[in-house]
C-alpha cells in the first residue's frame, strides 16, 4: 500500500479535527461569557460569608478557653480534697 493514497484521508481528517476543535473552542468560551460580570458580587458573598466563618470561630475559641478553665479548676479542686476514707478515724480492731 502507498502512503500517497492515505494523504487525502489524512487531509480531510486534519480538516474535520481542525474544525471541530475551533467550533468546540468558541462554544466553551461562550460558555464562560458574563462570569466576570458577576465575580464581584459573588465575591461579596464570599467575603460576608468569612466574616461569620471568622466570628464564629472566636466565638469557639473563647468557649474552649472557658471549658478548658472549668476543667482545670475541677481537677485541682479534686486533688486537693482529701478522700473521706483517708481523713476518716479507723477503728482498731482488738482480740480479746
Amino acid at each position: 500500500m502507498d502512503l500517497r493514497h492515505l494523504l487525502p484521508l489524512v487531509i480531510i481528517g486534519g480538516s474535520f479535527t481542525f474544525v471541530g476543535a475551533i467550533l468546540y473552542g468558541s462554544w466553551l468560551l461562550g460558555r464562560y461569557k458574563g462570569r466576570e460580570d458577576r465575580a464581584p458580587g459573588e465575591l461579596l458573598d464570599v467575603e460576608i460569608r468569612l466574616e461569620r466563618l471568622e466570628a464564629t470561630m472566636v466565638q469557639v475559641g473563647s468557649s474552649l478557653d472557658r471549658l478548658e478553665a472549668a476543667h482545670r479548676l475541677t481537677a485541682r479542686m479534686l486533688s486537693e480534697t482529701p478522700n473521706a476514707a483517708v481523713a476518716a478515724p479507723r477503728r482498731s480492731i482488738t482480740p480479746h
